[in-house]
Parts: C-alpha cells; structure tokens; sequence
C-alpha cells in the first residue's frame, strides 16, 4: 500500500519544496534589486528588477506569476515522478501530489494577495494627493505619519510611496520631492547627531591610563 513515507512521495515532497525555495529565493533577490532602485529613484536596472516591477504593477500580474508557478510545478511533478517511478506509481501518489500543489497554492495566493495590497495602498496615495490642492503639504503628512510610526511602520505604504515616486507627473513630482527633502534632512540630522557624539568629553580613541 502506498504510504506517505514512501520513496515516490518524498521526492514529491523533496521536489515541491526545492521549487517553491527556489521561487521564494529569486523573488527575494529581485525584491531587494527592485528597492535599491526605486530608492535611488531610478528605473529598474536588471531583469530581476523588471520583472519584480512587473510582478507588483497590478493584482492581475501577481495571480498570473502564481499560475505560472503552479503549472511548473505540476509539470515538474509529472515528469520527473513519470520518469523516475512510471506513470501507474504516480497516479498511486495522486494524493500527495495534490497536498503539495494545495500548499504551493495557497503560498502563490499569499503573494497575489500582498501585491493587491501594495496596489490598493498607490491607489489611496494617488487620490489623496492627485486632488489636494496643497500636494507637497499632505505628501509631507502621510512621510511625516510614516517615519512617526518607527521602524514598525507600515512597510506597504513606504513600497507604495517609492513606488508613485517614478510617476512621470504632478502626483509622482511631489512624492520624490518630499522623499528626496526627507532623505536629506534625516542625513543632516545623523550627520549632526555624529558630530555632536564625537564631542562629548571623553569620546573618540585615547589611551587608558
């Protein structure tokens, strides 16, 4: 009798694990790629970094990266179990090819889901500032309410706000514009606080007596 334990459905469980580190690990190195860009406000410099842009630009892009995902992974599932034990062992193992193709799909469900997040958070940005009449005074609020909330504040809303920055119009113009101004004034002010350290009694390199 087929068992979990068996050796078809640990390399199911072996191979569905391998894809979806795999998956997690580029998309992490196309994430940080993908920040460093926008946080230099600058396009996206690298096909990872393209394809992180695309991947986040709409709900609609995230579910088709999951569906991609899910058709590799059935594909995968079936070739290699095809291969290696025949097809009459594989349809024997359909149980537990279906747990981990449930699990992958629920995982690339949790990736759509953030980046309908991200979307909704540019979506409230952009129809705050798109009909203020003052778009530097509530852009500098909403940096203002962000940097307030300490390092735990709300990661989307930063992603979101780096994000409108590259927009080449009125909305995006004066979200870098505030972003640029508070990068330089948080730069002063570490600058400052180095400077003010420095000259304490008793500080910087010395000799003990």
């Amino acid at each position: 009798m087929q068992t979990i334990f068996s050796i078809i459905s640990v390399t199911i469980l072996l191979q569905g694990l391998l894809l979806q580190t795999v998956w997690l690990y580029l998309g992490r190195i196309a994430r940080d790629r993908y920040l460093n860009d926008i946080m230099s406000f600058r396009s996206p410099s690298s096909s990872l970094s393209r394809y992180y842009h695309w991947r986040v630009d709409s709900f609609l892009n995230g579910l088709i990266e999951g569906c991609l995902f899910l058709i590799i992974l059935i594909g995968s599932i079936i070739t290699l179990g095809t291969i290696l034990f025949g097809f009459e062992s594989l349809v024997a193992s359909t149980f537990i090819a279906f747990f981990i193709v449930f699990l992958s799909f629920i995982s690339a469900m949790q990736h759509a889901w953030r980046v309908k997040e991200v979307v909704d958070s540019e979506n409230r940005i952009v129809d705050s500032v798109k009909y203020s009449t003052d778009k530097i005074g509530i852009t500098k609020t909403m940096v203002e309410e962000l940097f307030m909330q300490g390092p735990m504040g709300d990661g989307r809303m930063w992603f979101a706000l780096f994000r409108l920055a590259q927009r080449p119009d009125s909305v995006g113009w004066a979200i870098r514009d505030v972003l640029i101004e508070k990068g330089k004034e948080e730069e002063s002010r570490f600058q400052k606080s180095k400077t003010d350290s420095s000259s304490l009694p008793g500080s910087g390199p010395g000799i003990d007596s």
